[in-house]
């Protein structure tokens, strides 16, 4: 469906080596889409890029660790000198800490703050600064969490920096607006990916409970994080920011 198509626009993805980036790079190219690529390892961020070459995709692989603002604007130039310009952002590479709130560090703290909302707000500067050259408006997708919504045991930081993600949403929205730039987020809910791998013994405890509580009576598969991105990068979302889009289930609405 047209309103779906992203053909020739340039797409700036964040954590595309794994997981629901490497997904969503894939999933973007399949629709159209020029995708530029990153990770703090080019090796694996190239290794993504080179899948979507062998699928006949032009695509570009970067290094960058986005918690640093000058790699968030190498990032974005990058892709303007390679291909001219940009048309959207989606900030995806985060990082996560699962342990009791009265046994984190300062440094613990920092670093999930710092990978999460610092990172979003940093990319997404970058990119409107892009986009306010270039004077055509632009969108901007964030994958945040629907524990920006719920509180989850021993993940309280995380949970902060996902619900400080949603107000940066709407607060960039806001402001941004009136440029013709779109911010909007959508909220996974558990999800079968490398982050929920590393904690594979906790969720072998908890899985049977995560999903006799989600509605859908099971996780979401990465792919399935796909369609909403799109959606809010596409013209079928043309009169809609500052919207937080659940991907969970219907976990939130119990």
């Amino acid at each position: 469906m047209s309103l779906f198509d992203l053909t020739g626009r340039v797409a700036v993805i964040t954590g595309t080596s794994r997981g629901i980036g490497r997904e969503l790079a894939h999933g973007f190219a399949d629709a159209g889409a020029i995708v530029v690529g990153c990770a703090r390892s080019f090796e694996r961020a190239e290794a993504t890029a080179a899948e979507l070459r062998d699928k006949g995709h032009e695509t570009l692989a970067v290094l960058a660790d986005v918690t640093r603002p000058e790699d968030c604007e190498a990032l974005i130039q990058s892709a303007v000198r390679r291909y001219g310009r940009l048309d959207i952002l989606v900030c995806n590479a985060g990082v996560n800490v699962k342990k009791k709130a009265i046994d984190f560090s300062p440094a613990e703290f920092d670093t999930v703050i710092g990978g999460n909302l610092r990172a979003y707000f940093l990319c997404a500067q970058a990119a409107a600064r892009q986009f306010l050259k270039q004077g055509k408006g632009g969108a901007i997708v964030m994958n945040s969490s629907n524990a920006s919504v719920a509180a989850f045991e021993d993940l309280t930081p995380y949970c902060a920096a996902k619900g400080g993600i949603d107000m940066l949403v709407r607060g960039l929205a806001s402001e941004w607006g009136p440029h013709g730039i779109r911010v909007n987020a959508f909220n996974p809910g558990y999800t079968n990916h490398s982050m929920t791998k590393r904690g594979q013994s906790y969720l072998s405890e908890a899985a049977r409970e995560i999903v006799e509580r989600t509605p859908l009576r099971r996780m979401a598969e990465m792919r399935e994080m796909v369609g909403p991105a799109v959606f809010l990068a596409s013209d079928a979302e043309s009169f809609v920011t500052g919207t937080i889009l659940l991907a969970d289930g219907g976990w939130c609405a119990q």
